[in-house]
């Protein structure tokens, strides 16, 4: 049966949309207006001024920490990065050359200091019987030299005398250097050399003492000039009977000795160069044998004394003195020889050297390398702070070590370099 239309006609009769009450609009509020109908309003929070005073605050520390990361980001990633390439040519080095230790620039000379070490190595011998025999008393003395600047050359077996009237020789010349003066003081001349006993026996095993040259009587000023001063006590003399060693036994074990000796020597002289070069063959030992003497158990103890004296070069100077020598074109400037340690050095003048005043070295280099100007990269740095990107060839052109380079500067946009020298890294290749 159809419904009539009045049976969906709500209670109270009919209404229109118009007639639905609307609820009063919530509005904003500032100061202290207080929305009364927003409490009212279905799934609407009020909320009161200073809570949202608080979160506008908090937003501004946010903004702010953001903006402190930004600006340290910035500035740790902002800078530059300058990466040179050095001059840097390879030589052959085939040269003879002159050191020098009494001058300190390089010209006609190359400059060196002497590293002088001292030491013993001893060894015990089983003795292989006994027999007679003669030995002489033996030890090391100081010649001076205090007549004159000039040097004096004494001839092997001079002799030596002390005030007992004891003689001793010294087994090979020597050349006294002459007097100097230092500091406004006058200074004798000196040189180190053994001496053995005129005769054997254990008469002349004595203490320390003085000598003179009896050849120089003759000439009292010369003869009071030269004098010499004992460095050890002379031992080792002696007659009779003793254990025995057979001489080639001895000479093998004097031998390994004296090797020993220069190893340990040459060692302690690289120590105390430091960062100065001492090349393998760049010394100059000197040995004194001790007589051998009978111990306990029927033993020889067997011992060499040596006195070694190492060429220390600075290995700046030695480069510039090579590179000036090796290459074509060379401004003098400073370089760094790579493979100086690789060169072989010969020692021209072996046989005189120590005799003779001055200090004058004889040498002969062989070998490759590779001279590379050195850069003062703090300096470069200096020069950089604070110049516009396009100055950068100009700046660069004044350093003769640099062969060419290339610059980066963050962020890109910036077109000149940090004030602070610190914000520019030097990478440097060759």
């Amino acid at each position: 049966m159809p419904r009539e239309m009045n049976d969906v006609i709500p209670p109270g009769g009919r209404r229109s949309i118009r007639s639905v009450p609307i609820p009063p609009r919530a509005h904003r509020w500032s100061g202290s207006d207080e929305p009364e109908e927003a409490a009212s309003l279905p799934g609407r929070v009020a909320q009161s001024p200073r809570r949202l005073g608080g979160r506008w605050i908090l937003w501004g520390v946010v903004v702010c920490v953001l903006m402190g990361l930004g600006t340290t980001v910035f500035f740790s990633l902002s800078g530059a990065t300058v990466t040179v390439t050095l001059k840097a040519v390879p030589v052959e080095v085939s040269l003879q050359g002159t050191a020098l230790a009494a001058t300190t620039t390089v010209g006609a000379y190359v400059p060196y200091r002497e590293v002088v070490t001292e030491g013993v190595e001893e060894v015990l011998l089983e003795s292989e019987g006994e027999k007679r025999v003669e030995r002489k008393a033996s030890g090391t003395i100081i010649v001076y030299n205090n007549f004159g600047s000039a040097p004096q050359r004494l001839i092997k077996n001079t002799r030596f005398e002390t005030p007992d009237g004891f003689m001793y020789r010294i087994p090979e010349s020597i050349i006294v250097p002459g007097r100097k003066t230092d500091g406004g003081k006058t200074l004798p001349g000196s040189v180190e050399t053994p001496v053995f006993a005129d005769q054997a026996g254990d008469t002349y095993n004595i203490g320390l003492t003085d000598f003179t040259i009896p050849g120089f009587k003759t000439s009292p000023e010369r003869f009071a000039g030269f004098y010499a001063r004992s460095k050890t006590e002379m031992t080792g003399g002696f007659v009779g009977m003793a254990p025995f060693v057979s001489p080639e036994k001895l000479a093998n074990a004097r031998s390994a000795l004296r090797a020993a000796l220069q190893s340990t020597l040459l060692t302690k002289a690289r120590a105390e160069a430091g960062e100065d070069l001492v090349f393998d063959s760049g010394f100059a030992l000197r040995t004194a044998s001790v007589p051998e003497e009978a111990v306990s158990g029927g033993k020889m103890k067997v011992v060499e004394r040596g006195t070694l004296t190492a060429f220390a070069f600075s290995r700046r100077t030695l480069a510039a003195y090579i590179a000036e020598r090796s290459l074509l074109r060379y401004d003098g400037a400073a370089v760094i020889l790579e493979g100086l340690d690789t060169l072989s050095f010969g020692f021209l003048n072996k046989v005189d050297y120590g005799k003779g005043a001055g200090g004058t070295l004889l040498f002969d280099i062989q070998g490759k390398g590779t001279v590379v100007w050195e850069l003062d990269e703090a300096a470069l740095a200096r020069s950089l702070a604070g110049k516009p990107k396009t100055e950068t060839v100009a700046v660069v052109s004044s350093f003769p070590a640099i062969e060419r380079s290339q610059v980066i500067i963050r962020p890109f946009w910036k077109k000149a370099f940090p004030s602070n020298p610190e914000r520019i890294i030097i990478k440097v290749s060759h």
